[in-house]
């Protein structure tokens, strides 16, 4: 029995999606639960498995090309099986529109070879003029006796070259290739540029002695390792930043309209980098988790995510992001807010540096917070009070103790 696969619904709000990559072409035989296509929504780009075993017959829908929820995506049936019935039913949705090319300009005509200087008539100076500035007498109009090239003849051809290069545009270079933004890719531009233009934003900035932090990492490290979770500095982080978001609630929270509203459990995205985008999968309700389940629950998105299969329910619901750069060397950044959330923090890299302690230099690992805060919604002494927060916490991480549940 033939089978068509359609464009699935993976959330509520979803209404349509395109065609990512096929894993398969025409004619190809396909297995029950072998990946035979990518989708892509505004969130995630999710695999898709062949509900049963056949051949791929037909690809209805090309890659880049965005269809409603419920539109026909491929036909599996059986090698000399009838599908033209379906074919009918399912017509093939067009190509997606390749960008426009720009328009080929015609090559400029090549300056013709200077003459032989025995055939122009011109005085001396003129001649020696020309020869220092590279300039093909051949091209200069003569206004001496019997159109002889005098010296004001090739002073005023220089001025007329100069005028002309300075008034002719800059050529640009030919683009090597052009990429469409995935969909993932213009929810992220969108979402940017509406943060960006509609919330005024503040970064605070703090240093982090990471001395007692690093040594409580390596103390819990092996018993983490034990039950097969990697205990990232990311999992102490976001345990920090939900005790304070607990103690500071407005700095969880969103504007809807003239209203604040708070939220009511304290859910941490924590910023992914995959080769498509930057994905965002969310730990929910970190401040009612110890930090073996937060790493528990992170491993496990993280490993979702860099495979691409990550479900809607992974990426939604977040309050408070955390985005580190830490590992790429970077010290210190401005991170952009990820609407509707009100805040997020960017989290440096962690480096030896020579800090005064007690009136004697001593080398620490030292590290940089950003905090970004809307400041609608925190003011400048909230979101303070909040980064003070977070650094006492890791600073003195025995204090996460009594709140690790």
């Amino acid at each position: 029995m033939a089978t068509v696969i359609t464009m699935p619904k993976l959330g509520l709000t979803m209404t349509s999606g395109s065609v990512a990559k096929w894993h398969k072409k025409e004619g190809d035989r396909v297995e029950k639960g072998e990946v035979i296509l990518e989708v892509s929504t505004e969130k995630i780009t999710y695999k898709v498995e062949a509900p049963e075993s056949g051949v791929l017959r037909k690809i209805l829908v090309q890659p880049g090309t965005k269809v409603p929820i419920g539109a026909p995506l491929c036909i599996i049936a059986a090698p000399d099986e009838d599908i033209s019935e379906l074919l009918k039913e399912a017509p093939t949705a067009p190509a997606a529109e390749k960008p426009a090319q720009p328009e080929a300009k015609p090559a400029p005509v090549a300056a013709k070879p200077a003459g032989e200087e025995v055939l122009i008539k011109a005085t001396p100076i003129a001649k020696k003029i020309a020869k220092e500035q590279g300039i093909d007498l051949a091209l200069v109009t003569g206004t001496g006796p019997g159109g002889r090239i005098v010296e004001k003849d090739v002073l005023d051809f220089i001025e007329r070259q100069k005028a002309v290069a300075e008034a002719r545009p800059v050529a640009k270079a030919a683009p090597l290739k052009r990429i469409a933004l995935s969909d993932v890719r213009q929810v992220i531009a969108e979402r940017m540029s509406t943060s960006w233009q509609n919330s005024p934003m503040v970064t605070l900035n703090v240093d982090v002695d990471c001395t007692l932090l690093k040594k409580l990492r390596e103390d819990l490290k092996s018993s983490f390792k034990e039950k097969g979770l990697n205990l990232s500095y990311n999992y102490i982080l976001m345990k920090a930043c939900a005790v304070a978001l607990k103690e500071q609630p407005m700095l969880n929270s969103y504007l809807e309209g003239n209203e604040v509203v708070l939220y009511d459990e304290v859910n941490i995205g924590l910023a992914v980098a995959t080769e498509e985008a930057l994905l965002v999968p969310v730990v929910k309700d970190v401040a009612g988790k110890n930090l073996y389940e937060i790493a528990s629950d992170g491993d496990a998105l993280i490993e979702k995510a860099r495979k691409g299969e990550l479900a809607i329910d992974d990426v939604t619901g977040g309050t408070f992001t955390i985005t580190n750069l830490g590992m790429f060397g970077v010290r210190d950044f401005t991170p952009i807010i990820n609407p509707p959330q009100c805040a997020i923090l960017g989290v440096g890299e962690m480096k030896d540096k020579p800090c005064v302690c007690d009136g004697q230099i001593v080398v620490k690992p030292m590290m940089t917070l950003s905090l970004t805060f809307d400041h609608r919604i925190v003011d400048g002494a909230q979101g303070a009070m909040f980064i003070r927060r977070v650094k006492e916490l890791l600073e003195n991480p025995l204090l996460l103790l009594a709140v690790l549940k």
